[in-house]
C-alpha cells in the first residue's frame, strides 16, 4: 500500500473502531446510550463557564442541533437542567444533575475494569504511542477544520 492507500485505511479503520466503541459503551451503560454518555462526560470536564449549548457543541465538536436534541433527551431523563441564560437571554445554559454525578459513581468502577480488560493486549508503551498518534490526529483535524474556515 503506498501512503494515500493507507491514509484512507487508516480513515476507514477508525470510522469502524468508532462503531465498535459505542458498542463496547452500550453493552456497558444502562439508562443511557453511550453517546449520551460521553456528551455527560465532556461537559463535566468543561471549565466553569456557563456551559451553554454553543460552547458544549464547540468543546465536543459537533453540531448545535445534535447536542440540543441529545441534552433534551437527558433533561426528559433528569441527568441535564436546561435554563435560559441570566447573562444572555438568547443562550440556553446546561448544568449537570446530582443524578449524573451519581451515574457516573455508579458506573466508574465498572467502566475502568472493562476498559482495562479491553487494552490487556496492549503495553504501556504501545498505549503511549497509540494516545501520542490519535492526538495528533485530532490536532491535525482541528487545523484543516480552522484553515477550512479561514477560506470561507
Amino acid at each position: 500500500m503506498n501512503r494515500t492507500e493507507k491514509e484512507e485505511y487508516i480513515i476507514g479503520f477508525i470510522s469502524l473502531i468508532s462503531n465498535k466503541i459505542v458498542q463496547f459503551g452500550d453493552l456497558m451503560l444502562t439508562d443511557i446510550t453511550f453517546p449520551q454518555w460521553f456528551l455527560l462526560m465532556m461537559i463535566s470536564k468543561m471549565e466553569q463557564q456557563e456551559k451553554n449549548i454553543n460552547s458544549i457543541a464547540e468543546f465536543v465538536g459537533s453540531s448545535r442541533q445534535n447536542v440540543k436534541k441529545m441534552l433534551n433527551l437527558l433533561a426528559g431523563k433528569g441527568y441535564v437542567l436546561i435554563e435560559k441564560s441570566s447573562s444572555d437571554k438568547r443562550a440556553l445554559n446546561v448544568n449537570l444533575t446530582p443524578k449524573t454525578w451519581q451515574y457516573f459513581s455508579d458506573h466508574d468502577a465498572l467502566a475502568t475494569n472493562e476498559i482495562n480488560k479491553l487494552f490487556s493486549a496492549f503495553s504501556v508503551d504501545e498505549i503511549d504511542h497509540l494516545s501520542t498518534a490519535l492526538e495528533k490526529l485530532l490536532n491535525a483535524f482541528e487545523t484543516y477544520r480552522m484553515e477550512n474556515e479561514n477560506n470561507d
